[in-house]
């Protein structure tokens, strides 16, 4: 009888450390939510149907694409998502020197990280970043960055 709690205690426990090392790993561990992030520039809005996208870098970010250069390491691009008027989400792009490359060329979108984040700047449970980087390397022209040319734009 000892031995079999024994064993229910440590299948236990290792469910539980399987759990937390899933939840850990869900998403991207270095992008983490930007303070201040509405104090650079917004440089996009976009609206389909009943959402709307509002899209924030820095002054950095934006001169770099205005001389049709890569953006710099350290860029982060902000995007609020609403859906009828109400804030459901945060999508934040890093770009950060080094970046992805653990992985495979065919599976990064250059040195771009991505995670979503809830209203309360909490990681979005579930999101792990692939199915962006899958989308954001058709960009590789522009810097993986869809909004690029609107960026170069902006005032």
């Amino acid at each position: 009888m000892k031995h079999a709690r024994l064993l229910m205690l440590g299948a236990a426990l290792v469910g539980a450390a399987m759990a937390a090392r899933a939840q850990i790993s869900t998403g991207s561990s270095l992008v983490k939510f930007p303070e201040n992030y509405e104090q650079g520039v917004h440089y996009n809005t976009i609206n389909r149907g009943n959402v709307r996208e509002e899209m924030f870098t820095s002054a950095d970010a934006v001169a770099a694409a205005k001389q049709g250069q890569p953006l710099p390491s350290g860029t982060v691009i902000v995007n609020e998502w609403y859906e009828k008027g109400e804030l459901t989400h945060y999508f934040i792009m890093e770009k950060r020197t080094g970046w992805g490359t653990e992985v495979s060329e065919s599976a990064r979108a250059g040195e771009w990280e991505f995670q979503d984040f809830l209203p309360n700047g909490a990681p979005k449970p579930g999101e792990d970043g692939s199915a962006c980087k899958s989308c954001h390397r058709s960009q590789s022209n522009h810097d993986f960055v869809w909004t690029y040319e609107r960026m170069s734009k902006a005032n």
